[in-house]
């Protein structure tokens, strides 16, 4: 039976990504992503730290998490649970010996000073969420990449209020703002325009462009020749497969 880190070694490779690939888009240090694929989990300070890479990890690579987790629990979970009783215990002092005592009105003060921060930072991070422009990830394809399919598969995630145009034309996001869908690509140069708009109208852009280098037995069979387009004809006569 296959590891987890060898399960995540293969599906990276059959995706044909590289670990810095990896990086880019899910923002993992290689570091730790070469730790996951080797089983090396000293490289991480605790069980939520490798538990929440190896989540994101799987997820990018269209795996089931939930079995990459059991396997994983079965696999390592144990030696997390060892090292966290390996830890020394700590005596707490008495509060007494420092000179410092909590009363009635130090609680109300710190409750207070807690909450006040709590809702202006709420209000702050409302008003960036919905007037500054929304995200916009794609997870694939890979920019500039060469493609020697007809039909690529499109993944992303954006703003979950935003509503998201691939060359003008509507992509349905879930709950979350992910989406993932389908484009046929047409023999050459192919651009992908990803615009995302919010609510109050800010946009995000994002350009992605692939070459698609069509097999050469196409290219016998007696298809007729695509004609020659703009960049711009191209790009708007895409077809974005329904999910």
């Amino acid at each position: 039976m296959k590891t987890v880190g060898q399960i995540l070694k293969t599906a990276r490779e059959q995706k044909k990504f590289t670990l810095e690939d990896v990086h880019k888009f899910v923002k993992i240090h290689p570091k730790f992503l070469i730790a996951l694929e080797e089983g090396d989990y000293n490289q991480f300070s605790n069980k939520i730290h490798a538990k929440g890479f190896l989540k994101i990890y799987s997820e990018f690579l269209d795996l089931d998490v939930s079995q990459v987790l059991a396997f994983w629990r079965r696999e390592y979970e144990a030696m997390f649970e060892k090292k966290e009783n390996l830890k020394p215990k700590f005596e707490v002092k008495s509060l007494k010996k420092s000179g410092f005592v909590i009363t009635p009105s130090f609680i109300i003060a710190s409750v207070s000073v807690f909450l006040t921060v709590g809702f202006f930072g709420y209000l702050f991070y409302q008003y960036r969420t919905y007037a500054g422009a929304p995200k916009l990830e794609i997870y694939s394809p890979q920019n500039n990449m060469i493609a020697n399919y007809e039909i690529v598969d499109v993944t992303g995630k954006t703003d979950m209020d935003a509503e998201l145009m691939i060359n003008n034309q509507k992509v349905i996001t879930d709950k979350d703002g992910g989406f993932a869908t389908s484009i046929r690509l047409k023999p050459g140069l192919n651009t992908l325009s990803f615009l995302s708009v919010s609510k109050l109208k800010k946009e995000t852009e994002e350009i992605r462009t692939i070459i698609y280098r069509a097999p050469e037995k196409e290219a016998i069979s007696g298809l007729t020749p695509v004609v020659e387009s703009t960049e711009s004809t191209r790009e708007s006569t895409l077809e974005v497969l329904p999910n």
